[in-house]
């Protein structure tokens, strides 16, 4: 008994030298090239932490200053660095493409290939989960009027599904330029970015996606082959026809697929044909006649990852752009997703987290009303920032902070 104490004792202390040896480093992921940030490059530690750049390409990250950083980006060459060692700036090199006449797949029956491959992982890891740190935020013309972070569960393999509030937080004003008061209920569905799908044609109550038996039909389509750290990478491109943009909510994009297994790794694009719910109080309250059904176009970029052991969504960026009441709003979200990060899930708030039961979001759930009723902890999310936040997103977050909007949905 003596002997199990002490060894608890030993393991417990030195954990504790362990945490305190941790120090937080930052930088600036840019283009060796251009000089301009890239933002979702992935900065990976190992287990004990990991991190995504943001908008700006900035991130910051805990860690041991002994410790190596991997900092990756897609269709760019990976570096490695000691976190003691890096100087505020790191800067990624642009992958060379390979000569045409390497490339020797004729690419009808290779996007059959990689298509016939997608479906098949996202049949066999559809039961794998994670759980993902998310924030959202909205501007009407310039002003930012909601800020929002939350963190949710769901199903992460090739493209997420089933997502659920685990907590969040939510603040919102009232634009002084605007006559009116709104948020976004279903923006964080945007996230659910699907290529793939096995139907012959789509129907009109289906999102047209590129990677689907019948593609040649609706969309044009061009590739070329990357280097990327010796591997190679195919980069497909996918411009829907006229006709089909305007019939259906319609996915554009590049898939950048490894040529050896055929996996996608990053998925970056544009919806057309897309719909956002907003809603407007009335006396306080938000009913559903309250609720708007706007058009919208969007941007997005995926990243994968197979840290794991099987391809899973690693980050997803969208920004969504709309008029209402006269005015340009423009959405925007990061979601990344926390399974490699242990750190994170050991902490004992997430412990409690997974003995409650959330229900399943719809594409119409009110998540900002979803988020109130579950109170607001100041504390954890003075010590969760997990993405680091754009100059901006600091701004707004001290605002609302300052006048207590966290915890109050009106």
């Amino acid at each position: 008994m003596r002997k199990s104490l002490l060894i608890s004792m030993v393991l417990f202390f030195g954990q504790l030298m362990a945490h305190a040896q941790t120090t937080r480093f930052e930088a600036t992921v840019v283009d060796a090239v251009t000089r301009s940030h890239l933002p979702f490059a992935s900065v990976y530690v190992g287990p004990e932490a990991s991190t995504i750049t943001n908008l700006d390409g900035e991130f910051v990250i805990d860690c041991a200053p002994d410790a190596m950083l991997h900092i990756s980006y897609v269709g760019y060459r990976a570096v490695h660095v000691k976190a003691s060692e890096l100087k505020g700036v790191v800067t990624l090199k642009p992958n060379e493409h390979l000569l045409p006449d390497l490339v020797v797949t004729p690419v009808a029956p290779l996007i059959n290939k990689i298509c016939k491959e997608t479906l098949t992982q996202m049949r066999n890891h559809k039961r794998k989960t994670s759980e993902f740190f998310y924030r959202q935020t909205a501007f009407a013309d310039s002003t930012c009027y909601e800020f929002l972070e939350a963190f949710l569960s769901g199903g992460s393999g090739v493209a997420l599904h089933d997502l659920q509030l685990m907590t969040g937080r939510y603040a919102g004003i009232v634009p002084d330029s605007s006559h009116f008061y709104s948020y976004f209920g279903n923006f964080y569905t945007f996230s659910e970015i699907v290529v793939a799908a096995s139907y012959r044609s789509p129907s009109p109550d289906a999102d047209l996606v590129p990677l689907f038996r019948n593609f040649k039909k609706y969309y044009k389509y061009s590739y070329r082959v990357i280097d990327d750290d010796g591997n190679r990478v195919f980069v497909i491109d996918f411009f829907p026809n006229p006709s089909s943009a305007s019939k259906y909510a319609t996915i554009g994009c590049t898939l950048f697929v490894d040529e050896k297994t055929l996996h996608l790794r990053r998925i970056v694009g544009q919806g057309y044909n897309f719909w956002v719910v907003t809603r407007e109080p009335k006396m306080g309250r938000y009913h559903l006649k309250n609720q708007h059904l706007l058009p919208t176009s969007f941007l997005f970029d995926v990243n994968l990852t197979e840290e794991r052991g099987f391809p899973e969504v690693q980050s997803v960026f969208v920004q969504s752009m709309h008029a209402f009441k006269g005015q340009k709003i423009i959405t925007r979200s990061t979601l990344f997703n926390l399974s490699m990060n242990e750190n994170v899930k050991k902490t004992s708030f997430f412990q409690r987290l997974f003995k409650k039961r959330k229900g399943r979001m719809r594409f119409d759930s009110q998540i900002q009303k979803v988020i109130d009723k579950q109170g607001y902890d100041s504390t954890f999310w003075d010590n969760n920032e997990i993405v680091r936040r754009t100059t901006v997103e600091q701004e707004v977050m001290k605002l609302f902070n300052n006048k207590h909007l966290f915890g109050v949905f009106r």
